[in-house]
């Protein structure tokens, strides 16, 4: 009887959601190597730090989300709301030790805001169905006419010589 009552939530609902989470961790932890291996090999300025942590959580995020959401269709902005916030949740936790303090700044605000917008996004995208329409190779237009045989009903063509 419980099973029924929790219909709207598959069994593997948070089983499909922590491995969505670790999915978009390690996207971002790829990016972000990436990111660092440039900065210190290469003249990449510095500059440009900032913006790709928030390209590596764009598409660390997105890639977890979307996995979550196809992972849960029946509940698939859900579950992509919920991988996100849990993205940040950790992330936030881990940067915390790193820091070696707990501070909240416009900086952590904002990271959540781009995380749950992302992950909304992804849940968009993930539920588009691919529409696989073959190509139709018959004519359109007037020469459905000429395929249809009306034109030659009316009138004929003479076949003798001139």
């Amino acid at each position: 009887m419980e099973e029924n009552y929790r219909a709207g939530i598959s069994p593997g609902f948070l089983k499909n959601i922590l491995k969505s989470v670790v999915a978009a961790l390690a996207v971002t932890f790829i990016i972000l190597l990436i990111a660092a291996l440039l900065l210190c090999f290469t003249d990449f300025p510095e500059k440009y730090t900032m913006p790709s942590a928030i390209a590596a959580t764009i598409l660390g995020v997105f890639a977890g989300s979307t996995m979550a959401a196809r992972n849960n269709p029946d509940n698939s902005l859900a579950s992509s709301l919920l991988t996100a916030f849990i993205y940040s949740l950790i992330s936030y936790i881990i940067g915390s030790i790193l820091e070696g303090r707990v501070s909240l700044t416009l900086n952590t605000a904002l990271f959540l805001a781009i995380a749950l917008i992302t992950g909304a996004i992804a849940n968009i995208l993930a539920k588009r169905t691919k529409s696989s329409k073959p190509y139709n190779k018959t004519p359109s237009g007037i020469f459905d006419k000429f395929n249809k045989g009306s034109f030659n009903k009316g009138y004929r063509f003479k076949s003798g010589k001139l």
